[in-house]
């Protein structure tokens, strides 16, 4: 008999789930959003472990998130509804929260724009996406008559 939990039959990793309030909006769509994590998990055989909402009552969610991320080994990444809910900042954190390893962060929904996947998400809009944006713009003068 295996005392591994992987090789348990029905065993499922674990994501943990994080939201910001102010873009999901009141009590119903926040539980329409939870709703939607756990269709995530289900269809894509994964468990939903905690779900951070960061705002309003409970500031400092993320951090919290980090915390169980740390804590718990059966953790596999971080579900969030769209990208518009971690800041490029969180994003880094995420990407080298402990000792260099990487979190993978999975999106329930992601629309790609034009110019790459996520390039022009609303929070990660500064100054090398303006610039980006604006070299895209730049037709060559070479060709025309």
């Amino acid at each position: 008999m295996s005392l591994d939990p992987i090789a348990a039959p029905g065993w499922r990793p674990m994501l943990l789930g994080y939201m910001r309030a102010a873009v999901v909006g009141n009590a119903a769509a926040q539980r329409r959003v939870r709703a939607e994590l756990e269709a995530f998990v289900a269809r894509e055989d994964f468990t939903l472990g905690p779900v951070f909402v960061d705002g309003g009552d409970t500031p400092g969610a993320f951090h919290a998130l980090l915390d169980e991320l740390s804590r718990n080994d059966s953790v596999r990444g971080v579900l969030i509804p769209d990208l518009r809910h971690l800041s490029c900042d969180e994003q880094l954190v995420l990407s080298r929260h402990e000792n260099g390893s990487r979190t993978p962060v999975l999106t329930v929904r992601f629309a790609p724009l034009a110019g790459g996947p996520g390039a022009e998400s609303p929070v990660c809009s500064g100054p090398a996406t303006l610039r980006t944006r604006a070299r895209a713009r730049v037709q060559p003068l070479g060709g025309r008559g």
